[in-house]
This record gives C-alpha cells, sequence and structure tokens, in this order.
C-alpha cells in the first residue's frame, strides 16, 4: 500500500460523518468530497452533496455532471483541489463494481468508503482507501490531525455551492 501525501483534520471527518450518519438512518448512502488548498496536503473544505443532481439510494450514490461541474468550477474560482471522494455504504467498506467503473478515474485522486452509514467511524483509519494510479489501488488511510480546530463546509450540487 502506498503513502497518502492527505492529511484529514478531526472537524473534516466529524462533518462528514455527520452527513453519513443523517442519511444512513434513513437508509441511504450519501458522500462528500475532500479540498484542500493548491499545493497543500491538509483537507480544508469538506463539500457534502445536496440534493439537486444527487441520486442516494440504498446501496447507491451518484454525483451527475451539473453537481461535479458546480464544485470543480467553485474549487478553480477558490483556488482549491478536490483531492478525495468519500461515500458510505450500509455496512461493509469496499469498492463496488459501480464504485470502481463510476468513480473520478483521475491520476492521484482518492476514494474511501466508510462502513456502517447509519453509525459511521469518525476516524478515517477506519475507512478504507484507494488511489486511482492506472486502476484502484488500496492505500493507508491519510493522517487524521486533531490539532486542526475547524473546517469550512459547503453544500454542492446541480444548483450550485453554498455555505453549509
Amino acid at each position: 500500500m502506498s503513502q497518502p501525501n492527505l492529511i484529514v483534520p478531526t472537524p473534516a471527518a466529524i462533518r462528514l460523518c455527520a452527513d453519513i450518519r443523517r442519511y444512513g438512518q434513513a437508509g441511504v448512502e450519501t458522500g462528500s468530497l475532500l479540498l484542500t488548498k493548491l499545493g497543500d496536503s491538509t483537507v480544508s473544505v469538506v463539500a457534502v452533496a445536496g440534493t439537486t443532481g444527487i441520486v442516494r439510494k440504498y446501496g447507491l450514490f451518484i454525483i451527475t455532471m451539473p453537481a461535479f461541474d458546480a464544485i470543480f468550477t467553485w474549487a478553480e474560482g477558490n483556488e482549491l483541489q478536490v483531492r478525495a471522494m468519500v461515500h458510505s455504504h450500509a455496512e461493509g467498506a469496499f469498492l463496488s463494481r459501480t464504485d470502481r467503473e463510476g468513480g473520478l478515474r483521475v491520476k492521484g485522486f482518492r476514494s474511501a468508503v466508510v462502513p456502517t452509514f447509519d453509525n459511521p467511524p469518525e476516524n478515517p483509519a477506519l475507512w478504507r482507501w484507494w488511489t486511482f494510479t492506472s486502476d484502484w489501488t488500496p492505500t493507508q488511510a491519510p493522517r487524521c490531525d486533531p490539532t486542526v480546530t475547524s473546517t469550512d463546509s459547503v453544500v454542492f450540487d446541480g444548483d450550485g455551492v453554498r455555505a453549509d
């Protein structure tokens, strides 16, 4: 497994898991994107999925192109880069065929799956992580940094990006 150069502040993991728990208790998957400042390895923004252009079902989470376009355009305008996608599963943390084929297949991009979506573990070391090379390769979890006391959070979807 390769060593990732991503650092997830504790508040980012807590915010992300609060969203996963809310949707997981309703019986559906959800997800978020982790953004860093250009050239930085510490997550500075958690972008949680909104509703327009977002599909959530049991066993399925889809971000449509208009929603991806909104967050990537916003990130570029704010000198940020989307570094990882994190989404939930009802039970185990694995990449499904849909995850492998439908995820962002960009070299160096990370994907994580958070298990037990109705009560997700807030420690990123308990999630499963992959990095895309020419395929999805298992990788170690990023370091979780408890010294960072706040992380920005936004909501994105096909209607744009807005404060959380």
